[in-house]
């Protein structure tokens, strides 16, 4: 490539020579499974196309045993630096490093992020795959030691740690109604593979959708949720969240319209971030184990690293009871 600012990818080269990424790789690798001419096809496309592979991915195919890919949907959520953190840690006892890919749970972004595994020869691969569907995941994981976190296994090959969504929505309803709440309803995060908290929430309210809204799990899409939640059933008197930021954001709504969490209407959250205990009211949760989580992963992955099949352990959660319910 001359002249222009467009890095050329591996893709690009894959195309011109009418090959697979994987061929272009065993190609640049001197890897056996292909023919001498489809060797120099590709290295003559390669040099045609002036394809130059990063720094960052040669260094992790020099350290293939020694990298483990970290996948998150948004590195800014206060849940995830605390998972990663188990996961930093479990690592380095392991003598493991540790490759963090943040794909805003889009599933174009985790697809490219499985490839980019893939291609840089990674031990293994660990995290959170929020939209990318079951045959996809399953194909990755016939191709690099795999670890879902929070999402139903969709191959035997893969392993899964996951916390007890059904017990901890459970907990979290039983406990509105041992304070009088019979008139419930729920902001959901709309995350496509976490159905498990809605699912049991419709088991309490006898199966009543409409007492659910869905939207982002961010505090803005909890303000936004609280609001048409209300606008639909006004004689809501307790609302549980997806996750804390939804519950965060419900808070800040009810104060707009003269309502104080825990007084007129209780609010429960789900996961316990750091910032939950600050809030006025502090927020009443299920507590999630986020170090403990990510600890868990790289467990299991190492398993799988040291030949043992998939396993797939579950982490219970607990109340947090505080102001807000």
């Amino acid at each position: 490539m001359t002249g222009g600012s467009v890095r050329v990818t591996i893709d690009d080269v894959a195309r011109a020579a009418g090959v697979s990424r994987q061929t272009v790789s065993r190609a640049m690798n001197d890897k056996g499974d292909i023919s001498e001419a489809t060797r120099r096809r590709v290295l003559a496309t390669i040099e045609e196309l002036d394809y130059r592979p990063s720094a960052f991915a040669r260094g992790m195919r020099t350290q293939r045993a020694g990298t483990v890919a970290l996948v998150l949907p948004d590195i800014a959520n206060p849940f995830f630096p605390a998972v990663a953190r188990g996961v930093f840690d479990a690592a380095a006892a392991r003598g493991l490093a540790v490759v963090v890919h943040n794909t805003d749970a889009d599933a174009g972004a985790e697809a490219e992020a499985g490839r980019a595994i893939v291609d840089a020869g990674a031990a293994g691969a660990i995290g959170f795959f929020e939209a990318l569907d079951d045959a996809a995941l399953a194909a990755l994981g016939r191709r690099v030691p795999l670890v879902v976190a929070d999402r139903p296994a969709p191959d035997p090959s893969v392993a899964t740690v996951r916390t007890d969504f059904r017990t901890g929505t459970r907990l979290a309803c039983e406990h509105l109604a041992s304070r009088g709440h019979d008139r419930l309803g729920m902001l959901d995060g709309a995350v496509q593979n976490k159905p498990e908290r809605r699912r049991a929430f419709l088991e309490v309210v006898g199966g009543d959708a409409d007492r659910v809204v869905t939207g982002p799990p961010t505090v803005a899409g909890g303000v936004a949720a609280l609001r048409r939640l209300l606008a639909r059933h006004p004689d809501v008197t307790g609302v549980f969240a997806f996750n804390d930021l939804l519950a965060i954001g419900a808070v800040q709504a009810l104060r707009t319209t003269g309502r104080r969490a825990g007084e007129q209407v209780a609010v429960v959250g789900y996961d316990d971030i750091t910032m939950a205990a600050l809030l006025d009211p502090p927020l009443t949760t299920v507590h999630t184990d986020k170090y403990e989580l990510g600890r868990t992963l790289v467990e299991v992955l190492g398993r799988r690293l040291d030949g043992h099949p998939a396993e797939h352990r579950t982490l219970a959660p607990r109340l947090v009871v505080r102001g807000s319910a």
